[in-house]
């Protein structure tokens, strides 16, 4: 991709949100594990890098979902958050920062 500021800075039109996860034990001694919002953030939506892949996962067809979010850089977003949009939620996969670091893309994934 080729980075043009403005360009990108124009196409920010969707609001996302970017969830963490916090593990607490329950009386019983087992673990639970709880979202929260952690940023809502402006980002673009690159729908030309959406596909759609089958994977065999636990003896099921299961439809995964790739897309990529393009938001301002940040240095506080890691790949064990997830993100929310559209009442889906998206596992962050891999993180990539432009060379100028002033904007970064969010590769997800979603599983149907």
């Amino acid at each position: 991709m080729i980075w043009r500021k403005n360009e990108i800075l124009g196409r920010m039109n969707e609001r996302i949100i970017i969830e963490t996860v916090s593990e607490s034990r329950t009386t019983s001694g087992s673990f639970t594990e709880s979202w929260s919002t952690f940023a809502t953030v402006w980002a673009y939506i690159d729908y030309q890098k959406v596909g759609t892949d089958e994977k065999e996962m636990v003896a099921k067809q299961t439809t995964v979902k790739n897309i990529e979010f393009t938001i301002r850089h940040r240095t506080d977003i890691t790949e064990k958050m997830r993100i929310n949009y559209d009442s889906r939620y998206y596992d962050i996969d891999r993180i990539t920062y432009e060379p100028e670091k002033q904007f970064m893309v969010l590769e997800a994934k979603a599983y149907k």
